[in-house]
């Protein structure tokens, strides 16, 4: 049971999070993110043990922001809290809409951050028992995510585009590889780019699927194609020969 004094322990904890932040705009973000019902949901979790404490920020997007936690053994996760307050809100509703698995959840703001929490939760399931290489899910609640840290104490993993690859043939048969095995787990990632793919102990992680659709949604088929295209183009920049056609080919061969 999480009794006030924990409570006001974690208001200490997140206060001296927003504190730190010099820009006013990063602070507003913060107050949108930490709202009352944020505060409770992660009370939630570490009542249950999911987590232990919230440490510091790790990244900020265009509808979440990740923030470095522990859980009692002192392992690293990575908290994932999605803004209600989100001005993303309508292509959110765009990716949740045409998903047969969400086609019940009410056209609200609430509602539909709830759902794209939970969708990103199930995503990274499928993908992770199709062999894609993903931060390992381990809870969601409400608008908030729980899953495995990729980085160190030091740094959060970065961004395939901030890496200097020393075989950019090898890295991109390795996308290759999880592309085809996110075509296994009969979905599409839908925004698929070198921002949304870390680079860790030599090899890519697949992130932010929380918009990756069904093989059966309306857009798939274009959104693959935009995938596929992305990806050809950075690889191209690097001298990797490829094209969307033949990376396509190699995704979709049996």
């Amino acid at each position: 049971m999480f009794d006030d004094r924990q409570m006001r322990h974690l208001e200490t904890q997140v206060d001296a999070l927003r504190m730190k932040q010099k820009d006013s705009a990063t602070r507003k973000t913060y107050d949108q993110v930490f709202d009352q019902a944020a505060l409770l949901t992660i009370a939630s979790l570490i009542s249950d043990g999911v987590i232990s404490t919230l440490d510091y920020p790790v990244s900020t997007g265009k509808e979440a922001n990740v923030f470095h936690a522990t859980d009692a053994a002192g392992r690293a996760k990575a908290l994932k809290i999605y803004r209600i307050n989100t001005a993303t809100f309508r292509n959110i509703a765009l990716y949740i809409e045409g998903d047969p698995r969400f086609k019940r959840v009410k056209r609200a703001t609430k509602p539909t951050i709830f759902a794209w929490a939970q969708k990103e939760y199930k995503n990274l399931v499928r993908m992770e028992d199709a062999g894609v290489r993903v931060p390992t899910p381990e809870r969601v609640l409400d608008n908030v995510l729980v899953m495995a840290y990729i980085g160190d104490e030091t740094t959060p993993a970065p961004s395939l585009r901030e890496v200097a690859l020393e075989s950019p043939a090898a890295v991109y048969q390795d996308v290759v590889a999880n592309l085809r095995a996110i075509r296994k787990s009969r979905l599409v990632h839908a925004d698929m780019s070198e921002y949304n793919l870390l680079w860790w102990q030599d090899r890519v992680v697949v992130i932010d699927v929380g918009q990756a659709v069904p093989l059966d949604h309306p857009h798939a088929e274009e959104w693959f194609r935009r995938d596929v295209a992305n990806i050809a183009r950075f690889f191209k920049r690097l001298r990797v020969d490829t094209t969307p056609a033949s990376l396509e080919q190699a995704i979709l061969q049996d």
